[in-house]
């Protein structure tokens, strides 16, 4: 089974669609490059962070964001980002190693 899945192809991605890409092939977690997702996921009024968050939470995957400046970022979106960094299901790293390390680290799952 793989670890995580990391999705390919043009840029943005659909963040739920790389989800179900994800159960589809048996990974327990999901590995995005800031750039890979959506504006809409930085901007928590279109519910597509929440709704990610929470698919997470309802199939038990993680999810690993590198997000080097989060500072760039709304200051809505930063507090959801330290909110989630506290949690076990989604991460906002700031390098692809630290996110990886993340998703491999299984006694954090």
């Amino acid at each position: 089974m793989a670890t995580f899945f990391e999705p390919d192809g043009p840029r943005p991605v659909d963040p739920l669609a790389a989800l179900v890409r994800c159960i589809e092939q048996g990974a327990r977690g999901l590995l995005f490059d800031g750039d890979a997702l959506p504006a809409a996921f930085f901007d928590l009024s279109t519910g597509v962070a929440g709704e990610l968050a929470q698919k997470l939470v309802n199939y038990g995957l993680r999810m690993a964001a590198v997000v080097p400046d989060l500072e760039r970022h709304s200051p809505s979106f930063r507090d959801f980002a330290r909110e989630a960094n506290r949690g076990r299901r989604l991460r906002f790293l700031a390098t692809r190693g630290e996110a990886i390390d993340w998703l491999m680290d299984r006694s954090a799952a």
